[in-house]
């Protein structure tokens, strides 16, 4: 067996017990909670702050915005896997943005620097994936790493035990979601969204689509808000206290809901992919 062989095991084997150990984030270096998140929505909503999403991306294809999706570290998004390009066609990220008509977003603090935009050069997705149904989350390597600053910074995922935050994840009962999908004008907002959402048992989800569902998946559903058209792909996120620090935590990828909009969300379980995850950010 090559030395080349030899580290990559290496490097396999120790990825793995990482991953099966402590719990940890997969980027220190990830937001921390700016402030309490306010009642926003998708649906009749109004748009989010400023500067309290800085991990939201869109993902371009032939000059059109495809899929929302979230900065994890300097080089890699998660997205779904549905957003991936079915003709081999360039995607490109933007990264740093807040209203999509605006050359320059501006609040009465100031102004923010410019998007940046940076191609996609290579995607991962499950080797079982299918369809939408499941599977669905995506990892798309950035052609140069990104430099944080104040309006471009990963969110934090969890990683590590597994059954840890599979048990953080069962004990949260509300979430934000973030996007620049259709709203109930039925355009797509070209100011970035948020949404209150309220954890549902798996069994709801899957009554009202007729799937079965499995701890892949998290379903999520609001009286008065939902993701819809262009979201696809974006952050399911809840602000935790980790340590001294409180942080905004991906817990979820926007899969699919209801054609109308209103109803409920099923999202990829991103602790799920942990491993999978760490794997690819870490090797390439």
């Amino acid at each position: 067996m090559g030395t080349g062989a030899v580290q990559l095991l290496l490097f396999i084997a120790l990825v793995f017990l990482k991953v099966q150990g402590q719990p940890h984030l997969l980027d220190p270096q990830c937001v921390t909670s700016r402030s309490e998140p306010g009642l926003y929505r998708v649906i009749n909503g109004k748009p989010a702050d400023l500067l309290s999403n800085p991990w939201m991306v869109i993902i371009i294809e032939r000059g059109m915005m495809k899929c929302g999706g979230s900065l994890i570290t300097p080089r890699y998004v998660l997205t779904a896997a549905h957003c991936k390009s079915e003709t081999k066609s360039q995607l490109t990220v933007r990264l740093g943005d807040y209203d999509v008509n605006q050359a320059l977003d501006c609040s009465s603090y100031g102004c923010i620097p410019r998007p940046k935009e940076i191609n996609v050069t290579r995607t991962f997705v499950p080797s079982h994936y299918i369809n939408f149904r499941k599977n669905d989350i995506a990892l798309l390597r950035l052609e140069t790493a990104v430099q944080y600053g104040d309006n471009i910074r990963s969110i934090c995922l969890l990683m590590g035990d597994y059954t840890w935050s599979s048990n953080f994840l069962k004990n949260l009962s509300k979430f934000n979601t973030t996007g620049w999908g259709r709203t109930e004008s039925r355009i797509n907002s070209p100011v970035l969204q948020q949404a209150s959402l309220t954890h549902h048992h798996l069994s709801y989800c899957a009554q009202v689509f007729g799937k079965q569902l499995d701890n892949s998946h998290i379903c999520v559903a609001s009286s008065t808000g939902s993701t819809c058209q262009g979201d696809s792909g974006g952050p399911l996120t809840a602000r935790v206290r980790i340590g001294s620090e409180r942080r905004v935590i991906l817990f979820g990828v926007v899969s699919y809901g209801a054609a109308h909009c209103f109803g409920p969300t099923v999202y990829t379980n991103v602790n799920h992919f942990a491993n999978w995850i760490e794997f690819h950010t870490k090797l390439n």
